[in-house]
């Protein structure tokens, strides 16, 4: 069983100086990393001035941050692939992963927000999806054939490496042609691990699942919960069966889930509730409520319109928020009913360190001894 944080650098409304913001994080790594909780993620985002994640370089942030713990497992969730140069990001996550000491696990994806996109690859947009779909297969094998093949050599519509009017002095002769033209490049370094760090898609789609499958991605989910996750394992497992790819880490996906542990179940809710109402109100604007909820329930039944949204999200699996009890023995329960072996929680008030700290202390003391044992 494994329990990971996914830490934002949330800075409403730029209040606080990002020193500061910054600084948090530190804090909250190390203080992961001692209570031996098993991993910390961060994701990339950019051009955010309202403060919900500023991050807009996870490779150089958790350089930083992984330099000050120990044994803590380092994540990126998600990596915008399409809009990075892939033989420079090979580059730059080998490097993390000497610096880590190959604890890197990356997740991949093709982006959500459209301005994060076009800023640095319009011809990514989304909304040709195809096209989408296509540059991200495309850089995941070059960053793949960057970190298992020397000479590194690429020739497409969109990429030629090495460029044809690459010169090398006194390059050697794997690298030429009989002619002394450069044919390929050494990517150095390889990863600490061997093919690189574990790749996970994150996604809660079938066709995202199956394709994570294809490509012989692990897979990270948020929204699914109850038999909708379940028939998405399935899809999964499936496409791995068929596959000739296959993941780094067990079949099922990784869950990711809002958390709070405070002494009392009311304790609890009352610090979470204004947050976890904000998120499913914008949630619903965006991804209408059938995102929440569970397989046959439909989203136009007025009783689910009308529900408390604490309560319908509780209900439905997609808070750990309570008691230390509460939330063990929910995390207990969807780990023997869905078989989920690996965890992300993300601290609800992730701007008070004393909530947060207290979630933390409690989780590591308290839960997880009982979820551990229970697994």
């Amino acid at each position: 069983m494994r329990v990971d944080l996914l830490h934002a650098f949330s800075n409403t409304d730029n209040k606080r100086p990002w020193n500061e913001v910054l600084d948090q994080a530190r804090r909250r790594i190390i203080r992961a990393d001692q209570l031996g909780i098993d991993g910390f993620w961060l994701g990339e985002h950019h051009f955010d001035h309202i403060g919900i994640d500023q991050s807009p370089n996870p490779v150089v942030l958790l350089a930083d941050l992984a330099s000050r713990t120990e044994s803590i497992r380092i994540g990126i969730a998600a990596v915008i692939l399409p809009i990075w140069h892939p033989v420079r990001l090979a580059e730059d996550i080998a490097l993390l992963d000497h610096m880590t000491g190959g604890r890197l696990d990356v997740a991949l994806s093709r982006g959500v927000l459209q301005a994060e996109i076009i800023n640095f690859n319009a011809e990514a947009d989304r909304k040709d999806d195809a096209l989408s779909k296509e540059i991200f297969a495309e850089h995941l094998d070059i960053l793949r054939a960057a970190w298992t093949t020397d000479p590194l050599s690429w020739c497409s519509k969109r990429f030629e490496v090495p460029h044809p009017e690459t010169k090398w002095p006194d390059a050697t002769e794997e690298y030429t042609d009989e002619n002394g033209r450069i044919t390929g490049l050494s990517i150095i370094p390889k990863p600490v691990q061997p093919g690189g760090p574990a790749l996970y898609s994150v996604t809660d789609t079938p066709g995202g699942f199956a394709g994570a499958a294809k490509q012989g991605l692990n897979v990270i989910t948020w929204f699914p919960t109850r038999s909708t996750l379940d028939d998405l394992n399935a899809v999964y497992h499936s496409e791995v069966d068929a596959s000739l790819l296959a993941p780094h880490e067990p079949r099922n996906s990784a869950v990711l889930r809002g958390c709070l542990i405070a002494p009392t179940d009311d304790e609890a809710r009352a610090l979470a509730e204004p947050q976890v109402r904000a998120k499913f109100e914008f949630i619903n604007k965006v991804r209408g409520l059938g995102i929440w909820l569970d397989r046959g329930e439909d989203p136009t039944d007025s009783t689910l319109q009308e529900m408390d949204p604490f309560d319908l999200l509780f209900e439905r699996d997609h808070l750990l928020i309570g008691s230390p009890e509460t939330v063990a023995t929910k995390m207990i329960e969807m780990a023997q009913n869905h078989q989920i072996e690996h965890w992300l929680l993300s601290p609800y008030c992730s701007e008070d360190d004393a909530v947060v700290d207290q979630t933390l202390r409690l989780l590591a003391e308290e839960v997880l001894p009982k979820v551990r044992a229970s697994a």
